[in-house]
C-alpha cells in the first residue's frame, strides 16, 4: 500500500538521526526514546474491547485509560525496541501509559478544534489497517472494521489532520540552508570510501585470571584516563605516561594507519566511526581496556550533498516536527479544563501497586498491530519530499 511504503521509508531515514548526535540542541534527547511522534500517538493502537472490569491506570479529561488498554500498547512498544529484561519491560509499559495519556490529550484537542472526519474516510484507513497482518501479509476477506477500530483510526486521523495545520503553521520543512549546514557540520556522517585511519591508544592491561575487583579497579582508570584524553591537547604525552602498552606508549600511543579489514571487528568499527579527532569508546578485550584516538584520516571520499540531501531533510523535518508537537502538549497540559478536577490527568488512588503484575505480562503475548498501516496524510507526504 502507498501509505505504508511511505511511512517504511521514512522511518529508514529517520533512523540516520541514530548516529547524528545533536545538531540542535534537543535532538539527540528527542532520539534516545526510540519511537517517533508517528508511532506514539498515529500507529501503535490500544485495540481492546471495553471491559468494566478492567482497572483504571488514568483517567484523561473522562477519558478512562485502563491496565489492558496500556498493556497492549506495551506489547507493541516492547517489541519495536526489542525490550528482554523485566526492567525494559516496566520501562516500556510506563511510557505506554503516558503515550496513552498524550494521544487522548491530542485527540480532545482536535474535537475541541471542531475538526471533522467522514465516516467513509475512517472506515476506508480502518479496511486498510485491517487487511494487513502484523507480518505484512495480506489478509483476505478479514470482514467489516470492529468499532474499536473504527474509534481508533478515527482518533489517529483526528490527531494527523490537527498536526498537519500545526506543521503548516510552524513552517517545519528544512530549508537549503538548513540542510547545508548540517551536511557540513556532520561530514564524518556521510563517507563513501573511508580511505585509512591513522591511529594512536592508551591500554589499561589486566593480569591473567583478573578478579572483578581487578576488573573493576582498571574499568575505573580507564574511564578516568579516557576523560583526561578528551580534554587534553597533547595525547601523545598522555599515552607516554600512562598507557600499558609498551611499545605504543614509547611512541607516543601511535599504532599506524589501517584501511578496513585490516583491524579486528569490534576496534575496527570504533576506527571508522569515530571522527578525526576524537577519542573512540573504551574497548574491552582478554589483555584489558583501551581506546583510541583517530589522528587523521587520509583518502577520504564523501557522498556529495546531492546524494544524501533527502535523508538530511528527513531527519531535520522529524526534529522540526516533534518539537511542535511536544510544545503542543506542553500548551494541551496546561489549559484550563471545563470539570472540577485541577488537572486534566487524574490517576485512581494506589494504581502503581494494581499494576505491577501487568508490567512483567506487558510483552508476553503476540502483538497484534501493524505498525503504521495508518499512513501518513497527503501533507505530510508531501512535506518528506525531497526540494528540487
Amino acid at each position: 500500500m502507498k501509505r505504508s511504503r511511505t511511512i517504511r521509508t521514512y522511518l529508514a531515514y529517520a533512523a540516520l538521526a541514530l548516529l547524528t548526535g545533536a545538531h540542535y540542541a534537543g535532538a539527540q534527547a528527542m532520539l534516545e526514546a526510540n519511537l517517533s511522534w508517528q508511532q506514539r500517538f498515529l500507529g501503535i493502537l490500544p485495540l481492546v474491547k471495553p471491559d468494566p472490569a478492567d482497572p483504571v491506570v488514568v483517567t484523561v479529561d473522562g477519558t478512562a485509560i485502563t491496565a489492558a488498554q496500556a498493556d497492549d500498547y506495551a506489547k507493541v512498544e516492547s517489541q519495536l525496541l526489542n525490550a528482554t529484561t523485566a526492567a525494559e519491560h516496566k520501562a516500556a509499559w510506563r511510557d505506554a501509559v503516558d503515550n496513552l495519556i498524550n494521544r487522548q490529550l491530542l485527540i480532545d484537542a482536535a474535537k475541541r478544534r471542531d475538526i471533522k472526519i467522514a465516516d467513509v474516510a475512517v472506515s476506508q484507513r480502518a479496511r486498510e489497517f485491517q487487511i494487513t497482518s502484523t507480518r505484512g501479509e495480506r489478509v483476505s476477506n478479514p470482514g467489516p472494521p470492529d468499532r474499536t477500530l473504527l474509534d481508533a483510526v478515527r482518533g489517529s486521523m483526528l490527531i494527523e489532520k490537527m498536526l498537519d495545520a500545526e506543521f503548516s503553521k510552524s513552517n517545519v520543512r528544512p530549508t537549503d540552508a538548513q540542510i547545508k549546514q548540517y551536511y557540513d557540520e556532520h561530514k564524518d556522517l556521510f563517507i563513501k570510501d573511508p580511505g585509512e585511519v591513522q591511529l594512536a591508544h592508551i591500554a589499561v592491561r589486566l593480569p591473567p585470571h583478573a578478579t572483578d575487583r581487578q576488573k573493576k579497579e582498571a574499568w575505573g582508570k580507564i574511564m578516568k584516563l579516557r576523560k583526561e584524553a578528551q580534554s587534553t591537547k597533547d595525547f601523545a604525552a598522555l599515552a607516554k605516561k600512562t598507557s600499558d602498552d609498551e611499545v605504543s606508549a614509547s611512541k607516543g600511543g601511535d599504532l599506524g594507519s589501517f584501511r578496513r579489514g585490516q583491524l579486528p571487528p569490534v576496534v575496527e568499527k570504533q576506527a571508522f566511526n569515530t571522527p578525526a579527532g576524537k577519542i573512540s569508546d573504551v574497548i574491552e578485550s582478554n589483555l584489558g581496556y583501551s581506546f583510541m584516538k583517530v589522528v587523521s584520516r587520509r583518502g577520504v571520499t564523501y557522498q556529495s550533498l546531492k546524494e544524501v540531501k533527502p535523508k538530511i531533510a528527513m531527519v531535520l523535518l522529524e526534529y522540526n516536527q516533534d518539537f511542535v508537537v511536544k510544545s503542543l502538549l506542553r500548551t494541551l497540559k496546561k489549559e484550563p479544563r471545563s470539570n472540577s478536577r485541577s488537572g486534566p490527568i487524574a490517576r485512581p488512588n494506589g494504581w502503581a501497586n494494581r499494576v505491577t503484575g501487568r508490567i512483567r505480562r506487558a510483552c508476553s503475548s503476540k502483538c497484534t498491530h501493524t505498525l503504521c498501516a495508518l499512513g501518513a496524510s497527503p501533507a505530510m507526504k508531501s512535506a518528506f519530499r525531497p526540494r528540487a
